[in-house]
C-alpha cells in the first residue's frame, strides 16, 4: 500500500489536471460571444478586463498541463532534454498567466477581499516559479525541486479550487463570485502547506539516511 499510493496519488494529479485544463477551454469561445459554463460574476470580469482575464485563463491550463507532466520520474531520468524544454514552457506560461492573474485580481467578482488573495497567489506564483528557474540555471536542483514543488502547488490551486466548489454549495453559496471570498485563500494555501511538510519530513528522512549511512561507515572502516 505504501508504494501503490505516491503512484494512485501522481496519477490523480496527472489526471485531475488534464481535465481541468480540458475544461478551461470553454474560455476560448468568450471573444466570439460563446459563454456557455462561465459562470456570470466571471463573465463580467471578461467583459471588463478580456485582455487580462482571458490571458490569464487560456495560458494557465497549459501550465497546469505541462506542470503535472514533469513530476514523472520516468519523463526527468529517460528524458532530460524533454523535461528540461517543457520545463521552460512552463515557466514561461506560469509567468504570463501569473501576469494575466495579478492584472485581473483586483476586477475579481468576488470583490476585494477575493481580489487579495488571488493578487498574493499570483506574486508567490510567479516568485517561487522564477525562483525555481533560476535554482536550476545555478544547478541547486535540491532548491530547484523545493521551489518547482511550490510552483505547482499554487498552479495545481485550479484543481483544488474546483473541487471546493461543491463544498461551496452545500454551505449555501449561490454562485462561484459569492464563494469565491474564501476560496480565493482555500485553493492554494492548503497545497504550499503540504507541499512544505513533505519537503521538510523528506529532508528530515534523507538527514537520517545520511547519519545511518556515515555511522556504517565508519564502524567498517573501524
Amino acid at each position: 500500500m505504501q508504494k501503490r499510493l505516491p503512484k494512485w496519488g501522481m496519477g490523480f494529479m496527472v489526471v485531475s489536471s488534464m481535465m481541468v485544463a480540458v475544461y478551461s477551454l470553454r474560455f476560448a469561445g468568450a471573444p466570439f460571444g460563446h459563454w456557455g459554463l462561465i459562470d456570470q460574476g466571471i463573465r463580467d470580469v471578461i467583459t471588463h478586463v478580456p485582455v487580462r482575464a482571458l490571458t490569464h485563463m487560456l495560458v494557465a491550463p497549459l501550465a497546469l498541463l505541462l506542470g503535472g507532466l514533469q513530476f514523472l520520474p520516468g519523463l526527468r531520468a529517460r528524458h532530460p532534454k524533454v523535461h528540461r524544454y517543457v520545463g521552460r514552457i512552463y515557466v514561461a506560461s506560469c509567468v504570463i498567466a501569473g501576469i494575466g492573474a495579478l492584472a485581473t485580481a483586483p476586477h475579481a467578482s468576488g470583490g476585494p477581499i477575493a481580489g487579495l488573495g488571488f493578487g498574493i497567489l499570483a506574486v508567490l506564483w510567479i516568485g517561487a516559479t522564477l525562483g525555481g528557474w533560476w535554482a536550476a540555471v545555478r544547478c541547486e536542483f535540491e532548491l530547484h525541486r523545493l521551489f518547482m514543488r511550490l510552483s505547482y502547488a499554487m498552479t495545481f490551486s485550479a484543481v483544488t479550487l474546483r473541487l471546493q466548489i461543491p463544498i461551496g454549495f452545500m454551505l449555501g453559496y449561490a454562485s462561484y463570485s459569492a464563494m469565491s471570498v474564501w476560496l480565493a485563500y482555500t485553493s492554494w494555501i492548503p497545497n504550499v502547506v503540504a507541499v512544505g511538510v513533505y519537503s521538510a519530513l523528506e529532508r528530515r528522512r534523507q538527514n537520517s539516511r545520511g547519519i545511518v549511512l556515515s555511522q556504517a561507515v565508519d564502524g567498517a572502516a573501524g
